[in-house]
């Protein structure tokens, strides 16, 4: 069409010339047509912009629609396929909250994007809308899934969102999260320029859509039928016109909290119900020892005396595992085991219903499977846990993805975890008050009150013991498991009293949990750290020791416990039923060096960036991929050491070849590679969505639970203490990623001096400008950090002390006393 409009208009300039001018000298005289800029989008051919609803149409479950995910034949992909990281986007019930995005433009020659114009407001706009389908708005429900509905607002340039050109594409970044499970329609108007001043134009798919015209396939009066149900929604404000509109694309945002929400519910029907396990911690008869004298057997030494007033005691707890077991010891063999569905997806019913009743319309009957709705095992817990609305029919729904319409996880296997426990031990304790001019203790009368501690990545449960001394002078006690696949609870393949799989350093790699080669792992790996935490909470009110208070209990997480942490404490505060809340009740929560944004925070790591850039280079299957193998493999070796893929051989090996691109000047693969680092991030942060705490962080806020948080930020290159080099306080490519984000996100107040007591818990954050990463457990200095003897001991002090005083008040008080290292 357009070609033949460009015909007409030249034959029309040239019937307009008269008098004397040849054929040559209108050619002379007429400027050169410079092709318009326009947006990338054309379905059809699979140009399209991601995130994109598009990609939902037809789903089979209620997931986003990837290509590749079904065979020639129709038949799904193997669950071990996902580890694919864009396939496993088809796992996924809809985008990321918080992962920066964007639409790709095309240019002439010599032609680019203004920049001014693609960072201005107005530009790209977004609108909060309801979709068809809709679960939740009965106005909704009988519109057609994929078409937009309801308007429901727009969205603030520079408080919500902002944008910037990023080369032939405008990005745009998220300041705050979007809203689990909700829609939304980006815009991209004409203020959106090129480098002539011209505005950027539609698509020629697009602009033929949006016409009102009927058009003549199929595809494109589907395609057409839903641009214009996007314009006509976010029109229907009046704050912008269709004329201005040339692109339009709606996103819903994947569900979060289902398949925890659900797992606590289970957790709670436990205690009626005969089928389902409930936890219970077990304290066996056992010696006395102390912390002390553990610490004394690994060759520590010259602790605190507090350390000596700290009894030890080992326990265990039975816990579903939502994660199956490998059938190998490869890494590859994890890639299923991640959490699978209970039941089979309501949207997958549907559709069988569906196919069945088209193939008794055609008077097919006989190919219709009569066995596809028989019922299986786990159809009475389906129908129990879901009020009769799912079903188990094992041949319907083969993957098994959870959802928002499939919550339910399966629970593959019980397994019985090491539970860690300390309690003060009186005389000694309070012959160390009594040094600190402190009163002496009782036990009160309900017995002591508890704080559960979560390790971090690569640690394990006995690293937390660190913190028992002070903790005992405050008169707590703390019990501890260790995360899946770390410590005591690495998975040994074969029963050969050697774990396979284990993420404790110096016992396995860390991508046992963090599974960069299976995102789905990585996920649900924290997921069940999460799960965990949920099934132990509820099992200290089951053990048979008086002198353990599960009525009061606290959380202390480090590292990766305070990144699961939110989604934990979530929902154990959030209400269920008032006989069983109490069960699950998190008074007061410290947190330290934790943060959000999981795929933003890792590739920007200054400890484990260059492992996890070099390992996701090493399996991105480019040019460079292999280039850089051959690299690890020859010049690398001179100043790392080896080519075997370990952690530190990875990590330095992409550090030495991305320098020596960069020495050499070779701009296009420099490019090359960050253009991988970018779809890693985008379908990483995706994936890991559901279980990242920034989108537990508005729920932590609204119950009001009050919240400890400590951060190394350093005291400025010039003084040499760094800040944290794990989790970085905030990140370069997006904004709400890192600690400071995650702690602005849960309503934290920055402090820098002791606060008194208040009616109500109120909640803090400290930023430290002394100290590492591991502070709050290891007072030695950190090399990497640049941390030296004295400022780290001082961090160590300090933050314990915090944590305790704050924790003994129940989050009505902290005491600050050196406020030299901190900062505001």
């Amino acid at each position: 069409m357009k070609k033949m409009l460009l015909s007409l208009a030249i034959t029309a300039a040239l019937a307009g010339c008269g008098g004397g001018e040849t054929l040559e000298d209108v050619k002379n005289d007429t400027p050169p047509v410079i092709p318009s800029a326009t947006v990338k989008f054309d379905p059809a051919n699979g140009v399209i912009s991601v995130p994109n609803d598009l990609l939902m149409s037809g789903t089979k479950d209620g997931t986003i629609n990837i290509p590749g995910e079904l065979s020639v034949n129709g038949v799904s992909v193997p669950r071990s396929a996902y580890a694919n990281p864009s396939l496993a986007l088809g796992a996924l019930d809809g985008w990321s909250s918080q992962v920066p995005y964007k639409v790709d433009l095309t240019f002439p020659a010599n032609v680019s994007l203004d920049e001014s114009s693609a960072g201005a407001p107005g530009a790209v706009r977004i609108f909060e809308v309801v979709m068809g389908a809709s679960l939740t708005d009965a106005d909704c429900a009988a519109v057609p899934a994929g078409a937009g509905c309801k308007l429901l607002g727009e969205l603030t340039f520079g408080v919500d969102f902002i944008t910037k050109a990023s080369g032939n594409a405008v990005a745009i970044i998220p300041l705050k999260p979007f809203k689990a499970g909700s829609s939304y329609i980006n815009v991209l108007t004409t203020e959106l320029k090129d480098s002539l001043g011209r505005s950027i134009q539609p698509s020629s798919t697009y602009g033929l859509v949006k016409q009102e015209a009927p058009l003549v396939t199929e595809s494109q009066l589907a395609l057409q039928g839903v641009v214009n149900s996007y314009e006509n929604v976010v029109t229907s404000g009046g704050t912008i016109s269709k004329d201005e509109i040339i692109y339009s694309a709606a996103m819903t945002i994947q569900s979060v909290g289902p398949a925890l929400g659900t797992i606590k519910a289970m957790l709670a029907a436990s205690l009626e119900n005969p089928a389902l396990t409930t936890p219970m911690v077990q304290i066996p008869e056992q010696p006395m020892l102390t912390v002390e004298q553990v610490f004394a057997s690994q060759g520590v030494t010259g602790l605190s005396p507090a350390f000596a007033g700290v009894l030890y005691q080992k326990g265990s707890v039975t816990l579903p595992m939502y994660l199956s077991q490998p059938k190998g010891k490869e890494i590859a063999n994890l890639a299923d085991t991640y959490w699978q569905a209970m039941c089979s997806s309501p949207v997958a019913v549907l559709n069988q219903q569906a196919a069945d009743q088209a193939l008794r319309k055609a008077g097919k009957e006989d190919e219709i499977d009569p066995t596809m709705f028989d019922v299986g095992p786990y159809e009475p817990l389906c129908q129990g846990l879901s009020d009769g609305k799912l079903h188990d029919y094992p041949k319907i729904d083969i993957t098994r993805h959870l959802t928002k319409y499939n919550p339910i996880p399966k629970a593959q296997s019980p397994q019985e975890v090491p539970v860690q426990i300390t309690k003060p031990i009186l005389p000694v304790i309070n012959a160390v008050r009594a040094d600190l001019n402190m009163p002496a203790l009782e036990m009160p009368v309900g017995g002591w009150p508890v704080v559960i501690m979560q390790h971090g990545i690569t640690s394990k449960k006995e690293h937390m013991l660190a913190l028992t001394a002070s903790l005992a002078i405050q008169g707590f006690a703390t019990v501890a498991i260790d995360h899946p696949v770390h410590g005591e609870r690495g998975i040994d393949v074969d029963d050969d009293g050697t774990d396979d799989f284990n993420a404790t350093k110096g016992e396995g790699s860390v991508l046992a949990y963090m599974n960069l080669q299976s995102l789905l792992v990585a996920r649900d790996n924290l997921r069940q750290s999460a799960a965990d935490l949920l099934a132990l909470r509820l099992g200290l009110n089951f053990v048979k020791d008086t002198s353990l208070n599960s009525s009061d209990v606290m959380f202390i997480g480090h590292s990766l416990g305070s990144v699961v942490a939110p989604a934990f404490v979530a929902q154990a505060n959030t209400p269920l039923d008032s006989q069983v809340d109490g069960l699950f009740k998190i008074n007061s929560v410290a947190l330290a060096s934790g943060g959000g944004g999981i795929a933003s925070f890792l590739l920007e790591s200054a400890s484990f960036g260059p492992f996890v850039q070099g390992s996701v280079l090493l399996s991105a299957g480019t040019s460079e991929s292999a280039e850089f193998q051959t690299y690890r493999e020859g010049p690398a070796v001179s100043n790392c050491g080896e080519a075997a893929p370990t952690n530190e051989s990875i990590s330095c090996g992409y550090g030495e070849y991305y320098t020596s691109l960069n020495a050499a000047g070779e701009a296009t693969k420099l490019a090359n590679i960050q253009g991988v680092m970018s779809q890693f991030s985008f379908a990483a942060q995706t994936v890991l969505d559901s279980g990242d705490p920034t989108n537990y962080a508005s729920a932590i806020k609204a119950l009001g639970t009050p919240v400890y948080m400590n951060v190394v930020v350093g005291d400025g290159e010039a003084n040499g203490n760094k800040p944290d080099q794990v989790i970085p306080p905030m990140t370069v490519n997006n904004p709400i990623a890192g600690s400071l984000p995650l702690a602005n996100l849960m309503g934290l107040t920055t402090v820098t001096q002791s606060q008194a007591p208040t009616e109500v818990g109120m909640s803090y954050l400290v930023k430290f400008t002394k100290g590492h990463h591991s502070s709050v457990l290891d007072p030695k200095p950190d090399q990497d950090a640049g941390s030296t003897a004295e400022g780290s001991a001082a961090a160590t002090a300090e933050m314990q002390l915090q944590i305790a005083t704050y924790l003994v008040t129940r989050g009505h008080a902290l005491s600050i006393k050196k406020t030299e290292i901190v900062t505001d």
